[in-house]
């Protein structure tokens, strides 16, 4: 086994940066995008929101094989071809030519991501072996990352707005090359652990049952979910999750460890983190049409809209790391959940008493819901990763970055058949939009009031 070189420049720190960087800015800026793409490409709503569900399918699903293929061939390695699939992609997606190809880009853009995504984290893990140097630059690492989520939407409609809905894919192509460039100068060696041992018909069976579901969630509200043909994908659902479940329990390298699943604050953690991100994802999605086609807002403007938002949320990230020196992670994690309903209440009870709602209201009170949010992440990422000990941190954080795009991914499906089923009644769309939302969160805080609050 060999060793990484160990004075890393503090320039890698940014390179490293730079793939979660496009990774943010091709899921929220291209949502901006969706509209401008329907009229470039004359297709429906329910073709164009392929575009987003192509690539958070692939992301999502395959995060956990990449964090396993990156500890077997090492991260350099499966870091530099992740980012080639991925600027290659990239460019293919600049210049397609109709939504077919467009969405199967996509997904390879997708693929590519998922392998440069745990291998950058690893990678920057072992490039700083100095403990406190390490830290001072994941603390960096976390704000870049922070900001690039929440200002991803206000860089796409800015991009879209001066270069059209190809200029999204085509400033990563620039980046990707710079990223592989300077790793390749940076980092001289390779760590690997060929001994690593990764169940390929478990993460096949797990692709499969994430893909078959959202195909018929989303081609079912097109044509009809009773059709013949689209009934197979739900039959296909439920025999590769029974699947999964049977060979996974067997298997002597599970997606997820066994003992893992036995662990409640695990389990829990993940659960509120899936729901933060059918949240997030859906609401910046239903937002970002509302704002483009409703109101006939540029795609600039409605980046800045949704801007506020994100800013507070980042801001809900700094006043936790303050708030847990003198409060339970579990208590901040239950509490914040209030201030995301109360957000989500405002809005849909004043939808439902005035029949519209003004953007002098709707963005202080999203913005309110976006607190809660920026709170409860880092409480339930904490929380999962004590849960699974320093032995199981890597597929820890694995499963994390999993459950975020796969929460994505079912928050643009729901939000995008509610949107496409009530287009002609915008008020109607924000109104339930926001009740699912309240739904959720009181549920999450009802689960964790009973298991986490109180608790470190």
């Amino acid at each position: 086994m060999k060793k990484t070189n160990t004075k890393a420049p503090a320039y890698l720190l940014f390179i490293l940066s730079l793939g979660y960087i496009m990774a943010v800015l091709d899921t929220t800026g291209v949502v901006l995008a969706v509209p401008h793409i329907e009229t470039a490409m004359s297709v429906s709503l329910e073709q164009s929101i392929w575009i987003i569900n192509a690539y958070t399918l692939a992301l999502g699903s395959l995060l956990l094989l990449s964090g396993n293929l990156t500890t077997k061939y090492g991260a350099k390695r499966i870091l530099l071809f992740g980012m080639t699939i991925f600027t290659l992609a990239s460019f293919g997606c600049s210049f397609s030519p109709n939504i077919e190809t467009l969405i199967i880009l996509r997904f390879v853009q997708g693929f590519g991501a998922s392998l440069f995504m745990p291998s950058s984290l690893a990678l920057l893990f072992i490039s700083y072996p100095d403990s406190t140097k390490r830290a001072r630059m994941l603390g960096i690492w976390t704000a870049i990352i922070s900001v690039a989520t929440g200002t991803g939407s206000f860089i796409g409609g800015l991009i879209i707005n001066y270069f059209g809905w190809r200029g999204i894919f085509l400033i990563n192509i620039p980046l990707g090359i710079l990223t592989v460039i300077s790793i390749l100068l940076l980092v001289k060696n390779n760590i690997a652990n060929p001994k690593t041992r990764i169940d390929i018909f478990s993460n096949i069976f797990l692709v499969a049952t994430i893909g078959s579901l959202v195909i018929y969630l989303v081609e079912g509200n097109q044509y009809g979910y009773s059709n013949l043909n689209l009934l197979l994908f739900l039959l296909l659902f439920i025999l590769f999750t029974v699947g999964l479940v049977v060979h996974d329990k067997k298997s002597k390298a599970p997606i997820v460890p066994h003992q893992l699943l036995k662990n409640a604050k695990f389990i829990v953690s993940n659960l509120l983190g899936l729901v933060v991100n059918i949240s997030l994802y859906g609401i910046v999605l239903v937002l970002g049409l509302y704002f483009q086609t409703y109101l006939n807002l540029s795609s600039m403007v409605s980046g800045l809209l949704i801007l506020p938002g994100m800013i507070v949320l980042i801001i809900g990230n700094l006043f936790y790391a303050r708030a847990v020196k003198r409060f339970s992670v579990g208590s901040l994690a239950t509490v914040s959940i209030i201030f995301a309903i109360v957000g989500a209440a405002g809005i849909f009870g004043i939808g439902v008493l005035f029949h519209e709602i003004q953007l002098y209201i709707l963005i202080p009170l999203f913005s309110l819901m976006s607190l809660g949010i920026g709170v409860l992440t880092p409480a339930t990422t904490t929380i999962l990763m004590e849960a699974a000990g320093q032995e199981l941190s890597g597929i820890a954080g694995a499963t994390l970055n999993a459950n975020k795009q796969i929460g994505g991914l079912f928050g643009t499906t729901i939000m995008g058949i509610l949107t496409t089923n009530l287009s002609h009644n915008w008020n109607m769309v924000i109104v339930v939009a926001f009740l699912v939302n309240v739904i959720m969160y009181i549920a999450t805080w009802l689960i964790a009031s009973r298991y986490l609050y109180g608790k470190e």
